[in-house]
């Protein structure tokens, strides 16, 4: 049999895909880092709210509300045709509610927590997870939208342990209200109030009375990786479409 060969390039390619997700944990993060590379790459960002000015052979990119992209270039004599390519910047995950906070006997911190997009529920559980996304804070002389990644293990959704439900192995089907809820606080002590706000502003170096909005996600904290007796697979969090 003839043994499958992984090229350099292919390796090299592979790796920025890896990269590219660990450092896009948000459908926010993912258009900050595409307008990035575009720039980099010679792109010229434009205005909506502008008169643009384009010209033969020009690189352009635009973005709304911070969650989508459009780039496109031109060619250098006359228009023949399109190449489109489109994508999605968002993957399945769970997305914070307005009241984020819960409190179990007064020991426990769970995040309140709603499904977004089409997942498969047993996937998230006994994993590291996050949060990341966006939060609008009050700068005084207006307001700003401000990416956030807390990047750290954060919360989990634990899975109840097999003595507690022997038939798990069997088929079980997660209530997301009930089952879902990612726990992020254990203490042997009252908990803390506004625990996870007060966590936002450290991040942002706010108070937490500037915070004024958030549109917040969990992310699965793992990083990608290539697998297999030939190394031609991959396995990562967001590949759904980040790819």
């Amino acid at each position: 049999m003839e043994e499958t060969r992984i090229t350099t390039k292919e390796i090299q390619k592979t790796q920025e895909l890896i990269d590219f997700i660990k450092k896009s944990p948000s459908c926010y993060h993912v258009i900050h880092n595409i307008a990035a590379e575009l720039e980099e790459a010679g792109y010229e960002q434009l205005n909506e709210a502008k008169e643009w000015t384009l010209h033969k052979g020009g690189r352009y990119f635009v973005t709304r509300n911070q969650s989508s992209l459009i780039a496109f270039t031109l060619p250098e004599e006359t228009l023949g045709g399109f190449l489109i390519c489109a994508s999605h910047s968002d993957s399945p995950t769970f997305k914070l509610k307005s009241n984020y906070e819960m409190t179990v006997d007064d020991r426990y911190l769970k995040l309140n927590v709603e499904k977004y997009g089409g997942m498969i529920c047993s996937t998230w559980l006994d994993r590291p997870l996050s949060v990341a996304g966006r939060v609008v804070v009050n700068r005084g002389d207006g307001i700003e939208s401000v990416l956030v990644n807390l990047d750290r293990d954060l919360c989990l959704i634990p899975n109840l342990a097999i003595h507690l439900n022997r038939e798990v192995n069997k088929g079980v089907e997660l209530n997301r209200q009930n089952d879902l809820e990612p726990l992020a606080y254990v203490d042997g002590t009252e908990v803390e109030k506004e625990f996870f706000l007060s966590l936002l502003a450290r991040e942002l170096k706010v108070s937490a009375s500037e915070i004024l909005d958030y549109e917040l996600y969990l992310y699965n904290c793992d990083a990608g990786d290539v697998l297999g007796i030939h190394e031609d697979m991959i396995s990562a969090p967001r590949l759904d479409n980040i790819t």
